[in-house]
Formats: C-alpha cells, sequence, structure tokens
C-alpha cells in the first residue's frame, strides 16, 4: 500500500475513529535521543542558556544537539531503573532548575539540586521514603495559582494519600508533608476541581478526596462516587462534552482501554458518572497528557503504549508499540474521539512521562517520550 492510500485509511474502531498515519495535520519528525532504558522524562532549561534540555533516568540531554551529561545514578533492577518520574521545579529558588524524582524499589521521593555551573556535581536531598511510588505530579492543591506541590501515587496502600508543600527558600527550603487519607485507594492518581467550587481535589481509583476551604488543615472528604479500573494511570479532570461540568480522562495502565466518566447533571444525592471507551484497541496507555495540540483552545490527549510495564505478563504486553493523539470531534451524529498515529512499531512508546512543550522554539508543540525501548523527540514540523 503506499504512503499515500495509507495516509487516507480511515474506519471506525470501537467508537473511536483511527487515521492509520502520522495525521496530515500534525506532521511529526522523529529524533532517537538515547537507545537507554529510562522511563521518565522531562524538559527544563537546565543550563541557563535559554534552551530547554532534556532530563531522563541518570542524564540530561543538552539542546540543540542532546549531547548528554550523567549527572546521578539509580539502582537498576529487573529491567527497570529507579526512576519513574522527572520533575522540573527550582525548589531552593537560586534560579536553576532542579528536578524532582520518584523512586519504586529504593521507596524514596528526592530532588536532585542544580549547582547551576556545567559539569558539577548534582547534590541529593531526601523528601521523604517508605513506601515504593509509581509516579508523581506537580500540581497546585493549595489554589494559589502555582504548580508547585507535589503528589505522588503511593505504591503501598497503607501508606495512605498525601500531598507535599514547599516552603522557603535557599538552605531554608523544605517539603511540608499533609496527609489526606490514611489509604491510598489504589493504582492511579489526578488532581482537579471535580465539582466546582473553586479548589482542586485529589482523584483516586475508587472515587476522590474533596478538598476543604483549608487544604493543608483538612479534613479532606472521600466521596467513592465512581470506580476506575483496578489500575488506572494519569487522572485527569476536563469537561469532554463542554456541558458546563468537569468530567474525567484516564487510562488502564496494566489492560486495554482509554475511556473518560461523564458527569451527569443531578443535583440530587451523590455524583452520577457514565463510562465512555474511548479507545480499547491497545493495553499500557500508562501516561498520558492533555494539551492543545491544534491551537483551537481545547485539549487533545496524548498517550502511548508502555514497553513491558510489567515486563511482558500484562495483557497485550507484548504486541506492538504505538504513540498517538486523540481529538474530540463534533460529526453530524455525535461527538467522536479521533485517533492520530504518531509512530507505531518499533521502540517508540509511552513511558512514564510524555512532556508536551515547544522545545525547539519554533511556535509548535514536540513530544518527548522516554520507555525501555529508548528516549525520542516528536519534533512538530508545521
Amino acid at each position: 500500500m503506499s504512503p499515500i492510500l495509507l495516509k487516507s485509511l480511515i474506519f471506525t474502531l470501537t467508537g473511536v475513529t483511527v487515521v492509520l498515519a502520522g495525521s496530515d495535520e500534525i506532521p511529526f519528525r522523529k529524533h532517537t535521543v538515547d537507545l537507554g532504558r529510562n522511563e521518565a522524562c522531562a524538559v527544563a532549561d537546565l543550563n541557563g542558556d535559554g534552551r530547554p534540555d532534556i532530563v531522563s533516568g541518570e542524564n540530561w540531554y543538552e539542546a540543540p544537539t542532546w549531547r548528554k551529561h550523567k549527572f546521578r545514578s539509580f539502582l537498576s533492577w529487573n529491567n527497570y531503573i529507579d526512576d519513574f518520574s522527572d520533575l522540573p521545579l527550582d525548589v531552593d529558588g537560586d534560579g536553576a532548575v532542579d528536578i524532582i524524582s520518584v523512586g519504586w524499589a529504593s521507596q524514596e521521593i528526592l530532588w536532585f539540586q542544580n549547582p547551576g555551573v556545567p559539569q558539577s556535581a548534582w547534590k541529593k536531598h531526601l523528601i521523604d521514603s517508605g513506601s515504593p511510588v509509581e509516579f508523581a505530579f506537580l500540581v497546585d492543591l493549595d489554589n494559589d495559582g502555582a504548580d508547585d506541590d507535589l503528589l505522588p501515587q503511593f505504591g503501598r496502600e497503607s501508606a495512605g494519600a498525601a500531598w507535599y508543600e514547599l516552603k522557603g527558600q535557599g538552605a531554608g527550603a523544605k517539603w511540608i508533608k499533609h496527609v489526606v487519607s490514611p489509604r491510598s485507594y489504589g493504582h492511579g492518581i489526578g488532581a482537579g476541581d471535580l465539582n466546582g467550587d473553586g479548589r482542586n481535589d485529589i482523584l483516586v481509583p475508587k472515587g476522590w478526596l474533596q478538598a476543604p476551604a483549608a487544604p493543608r488543615d483538612g479534613p479532606w472528604e472521600f466521596r467513592p462516587d465512581f470506580e476506575l479500573e483496578k489500575s488506572a494511570g494519569f487522572i485527569y479532570v476536563h469537561d469532554v462534552n463542554r456541558d458546563g461540568v468537569n468530567d474525567i480522562v484516564s487510562t488502564a495502565a496494566h489492560d486495554y482501554g482509554i475511556f473518560w466518566l461523564e458527569q451527569l447533571l443531578d443535583s440530587s444525592g451523590p455524583m452520577k458518572w457514565q463510562k465512555h471507551t474511548i479507545d480499547d484497541s491497545w493495553s499500557q496507555a500508562h501516561a498520558m497528557t492533555m494539551v492543545d495540540l491544534t491551537g483551537d483552545g481545547r485539549p487533545e490527549l496524548v498517550t502511548g503504549k508502555r514497553l513491558f510495564a510489567h515486563n511482558g505478563h500484562d495483557k497485550g504486553g507484548r504486541e506492538p508499540l504505538g504513540l498517538y493523539w486523540y481529538e474530540h470531534l463534533k460529526t453530524p451524529r455525535k461527538w467522536e474521539w479521533q485517533r492520530h498515529i504518531i509512530n507505531y512499531g518499533g521502540r517508540v512508546g509511552g513511558g512514564m512521562q510524555i512532556p508536551v512543550i515547544d522545545i525547539d522554539q519554533d511556535g509548535d508543540l514536540d513530544i518527548v517520550v522516554a520507555g525501555k525501548g529508548g528516549l525520542f523527540l516528536f519534533e512538530n514540523d508545521n
């Protein structure tokens, strides 16, 4: 089949319109940055030259040539490197971007202090320890308008649910732990204003923790109004159908399926939710990002298949990898999700994080992904 015919081939599967090639609307060009097996990645200007760099695992990659610099070490175990999220933040307030990381085997939450001098050592600081951490986000839970609160997904149920507030700067900078629940409610976490009261709540697979007026003091009330997959991935809050109330978008991280939960308009009693499948034709969509790729003011969904999330034992774990973006479009009959394939087959998957950012500073959004198959940049050639 010719590339032209392949690009034009569209069919409907499980309620999603599928485009079987790179989207004509957004042409992405693949760059291989590293073929190591790191699964976390982030983008930030680490050396202060005004250009965004990439950090992944033990290394950071200097723009624009992606020269590799090793700046830390992690435990390697069972085909994993113990770095499950990389979060850029100037923790000590010195103007240089530091990196927060979480580990599963080490059971540690760390931040690595940027020395601000090329080739110098990065100092490791402990934030907390005692539970495996699946992944973490920087979000706004004190409702001050800044995404500088740390929300980890603890892998041990008894570790509970908590967020960390950064207080002070320089040598006096420290993280304050705020426990919101004695249990973690399973695999998956997210944050957003679910009930429209102007405060960001915490979402878990078995419901949500409602933010109080004073989020530092609590109590955070658990509301079991819905239940996601047994192993959910990232959980996003977004008004999918534009009816004025927020819905939920998530994935089955260790099974088949990307889905959204519609919040039904009902003023009586607990919230009511209806599940809708976005795509269930491939598995292990662990990480996802919602961002406006098309410039239409509405976020699209970017996700991909994680390579060997559980070393090939998950459902569909040995099926081909793919990286995709989905847009929500109004057809003459109804709203539908259209899937666009950025990359299919080979070594490219979704990993543990998918930064979407204008990394080449040309005015459009690019995509960075990491996984056991390598670290890749997809440059937007629009």
